[in-house]
């Protein structure tokens, strides 16, 4: 595997036979791209959820006012019976929220990924240009060799803090919060 620059834009290709005809069956599709997609997807997703938490909202809202016209008609039995509709419905609604409550936090999640990528592969250049630069200027100007040096270290600092390795990249559940807000 590439480093994440690499990847991130355009996927490095291998010059060997073997990897040029796999890259003619079946190329791979730069990270970036693949994060974007998910994106898209997920987006797509939340606006279906949004669209089915109107819907119960609807019924919701539809169910109380039947209630309220069997408590002043002194139907009980009716308003039980739409009562306890109205909670399940309020159940199903809740557990909607939820459940879109956590795309969208998976989806901030991607962002954050894609935005570090960016981050990564602005950076990286930036390396190979300081350390060239540093080596060339040692000759003119020493002191500026330190301050080069000491620049490098800090963008290799955020270069290695931002790897991203499988561990790193995966989406914590929020299972706990999605449970409460399913049982509220």
């Amino acid at each position: 595997m590439g480093s994440l620059s690499d990847r991130w834009n355009d996927m490095g290709r291998g010059d060997n036979l073997s990897q040029k005809i796999l890259d003619r069956v079946k190329p791979d599709v730069p990270l970036k791209n693949k994060i974007d997609v998910a994106q898209k997807n997920l987006q797509l997703q939340i606006v279906k959820l949004d669209g089915i938490a109107s819907k119960i909202k609807q019924k919701n809202d539809y169910i109380f006012n039947k209630i309220i016209a069997a408590q002043k008609t002194n139907n009980q039995h009716y308003a039980r019976a739409y009562a306890t509709e109205l909670l399940e419905i309020r159940k199903m609604h809740n557990m909607v929220n939820g459940a879109k409550l956590a795309l969208e936090q998976i989806q901030l999640r991607l962002n954050t990924v894609s935005e570090l990528g960016d981050i990564v592969v602005t950076l990286s250049p930036c390396m190979s240009v300081i350390k060239g630069l540093g080596a060339s200027l040692s000759g003119i100007m020493p002191e500026a060799t330190s301050s080069m040096q000491n620049l490098s270290q800090v963008l290799g600092d955020v270069l290695t803090g931002s790897s991203m390795n499988a561990s790193d990249t995966a989406v914590t559940t929020y299972s706990s919060s999605f449970r409460y807000a399913c049982n509220s």
